[in-house]
């Protein structure tokens, strides 16, 4: 092997990045990998080695601003470096010619922004666990400022090396007030949180940085790979399903997704409170090499002629091929919420059932911003994280349970699930949260997956709209994606409560700027289910197969 170290690669404003750069040993061109990351390019691993051994040049590049690159780091904004970073390397005289991608999180982020500029040369990218859109699932959720990534994860990323950040006291700089002076209370002063919040409604600052927006100007095949239990779970779905129907010809053909019982980490059995089995471990690096070897190389080595869609089917545990995402032989079910009136906390009244409630009862509870929910295992980046038993959060007066009665048969949900929601508030703009839960017959609760809808932007995420209080509005809360089965014994759970935090930032009812308010007030929520308001949960249900 032959290594070229700190080697400076221009960009098109004169700013120098730096690349490390192994070749295989001998003369001649070879096909390269390149990656892209803010996270230290130093770093050298097994996969990184087989590669190499397997005759493909491997290009570790920092991001702009980031180790031993110059510039200033502007995080999420990658397009311009990564277009002009494939196009140097492919004018490397060791390269011929030919560049695939690999890389998950931010690494795979840089993937997209290249991909959608088509630099010439770039032939496979394998992107893991990133979100779609920067608004919708990264750092914000849904609208929501995303506190875990928006400031946690910005932090960590701080100057030119990683930040520990070992002695911040996160749980006194989460609830601080406003958004905007985050970042001081926890040591920094970081531009680029504030012109994130600066930025509160989905404007062209966004659609400007979203993959989603850009599906079509993908034009390369794309391995995507993402867990039940990542914070972009819907996100990388999302990409494979968008850029398989909008993206170039060479995309169309060649979109790959894998889905496992995983986190954000990715590859393991065990997340959470749960250990899904042998099975569930899987080693992703030589499914990469695959993608690269047949895209990259052009040899033929089957993957091309796979089903392009491999789930881990939770509860059944076990892996499952499909030929699309959703699946086709998807019901759409409708679970209707009802009551005798108080459904609060695991010991209320509410229920989940196929039959639309014939009265017209309403449950009630009040959401203060001062003791919001806290965050429980689920889709979280950071710890804890997966499957874990909401039975703790199940107990408090602040969040509405729903179950079915025992299943007498097992029932497969495997899909996008979203909640129709008929409510009224106090307030002028508040939230509502709403978490899928497997109940085991032991008692555990089991969240699978959640979402978050803010009242203001009930009408478009491009605009804020303030509620009437009093008046009941129809709330169309998106709930991610999941695959499991829920066995017999098992109960159907949903959650329904006003906050997770500190996941999302607390809405503090009074309809002031999310970055600059600082006035809360209490408020009151309404759930309606009646036949006038028939609030639900939609399931995906996939028939069982003969």
């Amino acid at each position: 092997m032959i290594q070229h170290i700190l080697v400076p690669t221009p960009m098109r404003d004169g700013v120098r990045l730096s690349a490390d750069i192994r070749l295989p040993s001998g003369s001649g061109k070879f096909p390269a990998v390149l990656i892209r990351t803010p996270y230290n390019n130093s770093g050298w691993s097994p996969a990184d080695a087989a590669l190499v051994e397997a005759g493909y040049a491997v290009v570790k590049q920092d991001c702009r601003g980031r180790f031993d690159s110059d510039g200033i780091f502007a995080p999420l904004r990658e397009d311009e470096d990564g277009h002009d970073s494939v196009e140097w390397v492919k004018a490397q005289p060791w390269c011929d010619g030919r560049i695939g991608m690999v890389g998950g999180s931010y690494n795979g982020l840089t993937q997209f922004t290249a991909a959608w500029t088509r630099p010439a040369g770039l032939r496979a990218i394998t992107p893991a666990v990133m979100g779609h859109d920067l608004f919708k699932n990264v750092v914000y959720y849904n609208g929501v400022f995303n506190m875990p990534i928006a400031v946690g994860w910005a932090a960590a990323v701080a100057g030119k090396s990683g930040q520990g950040n070992e002695t911040t006291d996160w749980n006194r700089v989460y609830p601080h007030l406003p958004l905007m002076t985050m970042d001081e209370a926890a040591g920094y002063r970081l531009d680029y949180v504030r012109e994130w919040l600066a930025h509160p409604t989905y404007d062209d600052y966004w659609k400007r940085q979203s993959t989603e927006q850009h599906f079509a100007g993908i034009d390369v095949p794309c391995f995507h790979a993402g867990g039940w239990f990542d914070i972009y779970a819907e996100g990388t779905v999302t990409s494979f399903s968008g850029i398989r129907k909008q993206g170039g010809p060479n995309a169309r053909k060649a979109q790959y997704l894998i889905m496992g019982p995983w986190p954000h980490g990715i590859g393991g059995r065990a997340v959470g409170q749960l250990d899904f089995g042998d099975s569930a471990a899987v080693s992703m690096d030589p499914m990469y090499r695959r993608w690269l070897d047949r895209w990259v190389l052009d040899r033929s080595n089957g993957i091309d002629r796979e089903p392009p869609v491999r789930i881990f089917v939770m509860g059944a545990n076990v892996w499952r091929d499909e030929h699309e995402w959703p699946l086709a032989r998807t019901r759409d079910t409708e679970f209707f919420l009802d009551s005798r009136g108080a459904a609060n906390s695991l010991y209320g009244n509410g229920v989940l059932r196929k039959e639309q409630p014939t009265g017209s009862v309403t449950d009630q509870y009040s959401y203060d911003p001062e003791n919001p929910v806290p965050v429980m295992g689920g889709q979280v980046f950071g710890a804890p994280t997966g499957p874990c038993d909401h039975v703790p959060i199940e107990r408090r007066d602040d969040v509405l349970v729903y179950s079915t009665e025992p299943l007498a048969a097992p029932l497969e949900v495997t899909g996008h699930v979203r909640l129709v929601l008929h409510a009224s508030s106090d307030a002028v703009d508040t939230d509502f949260v709403a978490r899928l839960c497997d109940v085991h017959p032991d008692g555990r609760s089991m969240a699978l997956c959640d979402g978050i809808v803010r009242t203001r932007f009930r009408e478009g995420l491009d605009r804020e709209v303030m509620m009437l209080p009093g008046k009941v509005y129809e709330l169309s809360i998106p709930m991610s994606v999941t695959s499991n089965v829920f066995g017999a014994g098992h109960r159907i759970r949903l959650e329904l409560t006003s906050s997770c935090f500190p996941r999302f930032a607390r809405n503090l009812n009074t309809g002031e700027p999310a970055a600059t308010g600082t006035r809360w007030q209490t408020a009151r929520q309404t759930v309606h289910h009646s036949r006038v308001c028939p609030s639900r949960l939609i399931l995906p249900v996939i028939p069982t197969l003969a």
